[in-house]
């Protein structure tokens, strides 16, 4: 099984709208400069690294819990069986879409007016699946939402959680493709 093109493409577009929402919206608001600072060294250097720790620490705990409980690892199964067998280049394209576009709307443009909490319950509903095998990624989601929306917080940088958010769809999409979806699993859906 491999994701099509037309999915990636789809995606692209979607999370391309997220993002020209998001820019009109910061600059309805006057602020667009707020959402997109210039560069400033040695501060973007951190603001890498962090993002970078935490997707690391995000996807160690994942990990873990694939190891641990039998939940986590029914959710890997229907992921893959969605998504195994995605290629390195579009795993990138969908990582840096996503990590972007989500991140510049749910920290950049709402967390200011809604707080960490409401943001995080809201990038939840967001991840909310129509199959009903992977409602535990809803809550994961939100989990997440807290962690990213902290890390908005600590940084005030869109930077930081989006390298975040991007590492971690990225690495978890090239492992998913690394494997073929079971037969069996393909065949439910």
């Amino acid at each position: 099984m491999n994701v099509p093109a037309a999915i990636v493409k789809t995606a692209v577009r979607f999370y391309g709208g997220l993002f020209a929402v998001t820019l009109l919206a910061a600059g309805w608001q006057g602020r667009l400069p707020d959402l997109f600072p210039p560069p400033r060294w040695p501060e973007t250097g951190v603001h890498l690294l962090l993002g970078a720790l935490v997707a690391a620490g995000a996807l160690t705990a994942a990990a873990t819990a694939r190891g641990a409980f039998a939940w986590a690892r029914r959710l890997d199964e229907e992921f893959r069986a969605v998504l195994g067998g995605v290629g390195r280049g579009r795993a990138l394209v969908l990582a840096v879409s996503s990590g972007l576009a989500e991140e510049a709307f749910f920290r950049g443009l709402m967390q200011p007016a809604l707080g960490l909490v409401w943001t995080s319950v809201l990038f939840g509903l967001a991840h909310f699946p129509v199959n009903r095998r992977l409602v535990p990624w809803t809550l994961l989601a939100a989990v997440i939402g807290l962690l990213l929306g902290s890390l908005y917080e600590a940084t005030g940088s869109l930077l930081a959680v989006a390298v975040a958010h991007g590492l971690i769809n990225f690495v978890e999409l090239v492992r998913l493709g690394r494997r073929p979806a079971p037969e069996d699993v393909v065949k439910a859906l």
